[in-house]
């Protein structure tokens, strides 16, 4: 039987955002730190894995689904995550990107790896 991966969730924004994931309690993701912009990473709570199926807090291959808060935005930004189900997870790191338009983007790695990704451009 495979394991569990870890999974860390780090918020490139410099403010702190709260995440849910599949309607699961809401996680706070410290922000990304000036002058280097070194990623925030999960403060409390965080999602775990099954390799079944997503459920509230769990993520798993296929369509995921998470809200993004942060300070000084008067609605969330939902995102759906597809993740591979093909592939073994060992560690997993997920990047979050918000711009100033209200879009939101992430990227999955699997032990530093890229391995895939939903990016949503702002203003032309």
């Amino acid at each position: 039987m495979a394991r569990s991966p870890t999974i860390t969730i780090f918020s490139t924004n410099p403010l702190g955002i709260q995440v849910s994931v599949n309607r699961g309690p809401q996680f706070s993701v410290s922000g990304a730190s000036a002058p280097n912009w070194s990623p925030g990473a999960s403060v409390s709570g965080g999602p775990t894995w099954s390799n079944d199926r997503p459920a509230p807090n769990v993520l798993a291959p296929g369509a995921n689904y998470l809200v993004v808060t942060t300070s000084g935005r008067a609605e969330p930004a939902d995102l759906t995550m597809t993740l591979p189900r093909s592939f073994q997870w060992n560690s997993m790191q997920i990047y979050i990107f918000l711009d100033n338009y209200g879009n939101v983007s992430w990227v999955a790695l699997n032990d530093g790896q890229c391995i895939t990704g939903g990016l949503s451009w702002g203003a032309d």
